[in-house]
């Protein structure tokens, strides 16, 4: 009588287990459906920070155009996030970035100055171009497009 009762609880338990596994969600999508995922909102922080610490190094050159940029695009920068924004780029030394020391070597060296606008440019350019490649939400896309024609423009400025 074991035997057989043993069995018949066994399918039961299965189709417990199975009908539960039936009601549970679907997991989560790899990406999310709107497209802003872990790689633009690394990119967008990373943005907000070197436009941050740029913006400290281009209001010395005497090129509001540099500044009006800037600040144009970290306001474009804030409304793609979608949560709140944490500098995690605080005293990084990155390509594209100015340091606290470049700025202060700038605020008294003309030559340096330039020279830090100059490698700002060039290198946010590069990074730019490199972000274009796996950013795959439209609107942060557009950012990123705009952030390289100004560097562009500005390079090709002087």
């Amino acid at each position: 009588m074991r035997s057989r009762r043993q069995p018949r609880l066994i399918v039961l338990l299965l189709a417990g287990v199975l009908l539960s596994a039936c009601r549970q969600e679907p997991p989560p999508p790899s990406s999310p459906p709107n497209g802003y995922g872990a790689t633009e909102r690394a990119f967008v922080e990373l943005a907000i920070a070197t436009d941050e610490q740029a913006l400290k190094l281009v209001e010395l050159a005497g090129r509001p155009e540099l500044v009006e940029n800037r600040r144009a695009e970290l306001v474009a920068l804030r409304k793609l996030l979608d949560a709140p924004y944490v500098n995690h780029h605080a005293g990084h030394d990155m390509p594209g970035m100015p340091t606290d020391a470049e700025i202060q070597l700038a605020s008294t060296s003309p030559d340096a100055l330039k020279q830090f606008v100059h490698a700002h440019l060039t290198e946010q350019l590069e990074v730019l171009r490199s972000a274009a490649s796996a950013i795959t939400h439209p609107p942060t896309a557009e950012v990123a497009e705009l952030m390289e024609r100004h560097r562009t423009a500005e390079l090709a400025a002087g």
